[in-house]
């Protein structure tokens, strides 16, 4: 499967008439070898990940043409670039636009150093899983459910984005690590570019959706 089609393969099973959110990642990013950390929000996307994104618009519009387009972003560039790739794949006969960086998504990095220096030595996959299951200090990482709780409240709040929208948020897998893990009780392994949680709500419950090569996640939970 290519980049993005877990995600399209889900939207194309959602209600019309319900509220539809999309928490993805970015689309394919350049390299972090070489590049300090306080560099890499500004790692671009490669050609590869420009096409991807591209192509992911299109096949959005194709999938739900009757619904106007909403992109956010954090302010990584890659994931500024990917709002505007897909932007720029969707079709020109639906309403499509990009809010920026909103709604604000903030990391979960608490200390920047503190975080460094327990990757370095532990390795991040191992870092993820002691956050995810709340042994690494709050004075490092934001504690994984509170921010959950934060990422989804900012999203169904977001007053940019009408319920009549299809609601496009590009972040991180580190955005979405502890929303799978909070919502379907399930750690996953890391997430491939452009993939992410579908949502899709009513007035008082939202079913969220996950899928990867391994996984297929349903969830009903009330909208936080």
């Amino acid at each position: 499967m290519k980049p993005g089609d877990f995600v399209l393969d889900i939207l194309q099973e959602t209600p019309k008439n319900r509220r539809t959110i999309v928490l993805i990642r970015h689309s394919k990013r350049d390299s972090f070898e070489g590049i300090p950390d306080h560099l890499r929000e500004g790692v671009e996307l490669t050609p590869e990940g420009i096409h991807m994104a591209r192509e992911f618009g299109e096949s959005l519009g194709e999938i739900l043409p009757w619904k106007p387009l909403v992109l956010g972003h954090t302010m990584a560039h890659r994931c500024r670039m990917t709002a505007e790739f897909i932007r720029d794949g969707y079709p020109s006969t639906i309403p499509a636009r990009i809010l920026g960086c909103e709604p604000e998504i903030k990391s979960p990095v608490v200390h920047q150093e503190r975080y460094i220096a327990i990757r370095d030595e532990l390795g991040w996959r191992e870092v993820i899983r002691k956050w995810l299951d709340q042994e690494i200090p709050e004075d490092t990482f934001h504690n994984p459910h509170q921010y959950s709780d934060y990422v989804l409240r900012n999203l169904f709040s977001c007053p940019g984005a009408g319920e009549k929208d299809l609601f496009v948020v590009i972040a991180h897998d580190i955005t979405i690590f502890p929303i799978i893990s909070r919502v379907f009780g399930v750690k996953v392994k890391p997430i491939e570019f452009l993939n992410g949680i579908v949502i899709t709500a009513d007035m008082s419950s939202a079913e969220f959706q996950f899928a990867d090569a391994e996984l297929s996640l349903k969830a009903e939970r009330k909208i936080p």
